[in-house]
């Protein structure tokens, strides 16, 4: 289990260049550009089934929280359920 996490930026600690790309980021009570604080959690697995095979699954964003990364102009994607299986011979 782990955590990924951002904390607050507030309009005086974004770059100018960031200030005048005020699209990206959502806006404090004053109307100016900030990037609020966000956390996921997460949880992965792996389990061996045999010498050659092994099955790991996740859950990322539990929560399924809407966030964007610093400056990335993507918001994240939800809740994901991740499944994989590997083999070698």
């Amino acid at each position: 289990m782990y955590a990924t996490y951002s904390g607050q930026v507030t309009y005086e600690n974004l770059s100018e260049e960031a200030r005048g790309a005020a699209y990206l980021y959502a806006a404090d009570p004053n109307g100016n550009p900030y990037a609020p604080s966000w956390y996921t959690l997460n949880v992965k697995a792996l389990y061996q089934i045999t010498d050659n095979l092994s099955a790991s699954v996740g859950l990322e964003n539990l929560t399924d929280q809407r966030y964007r990364p610093y400056s990335s102009g993507v918001t994240a994607s939800g809740r994901n359920f991740i499944l994989s299986l590997r083999t070698s011979f």
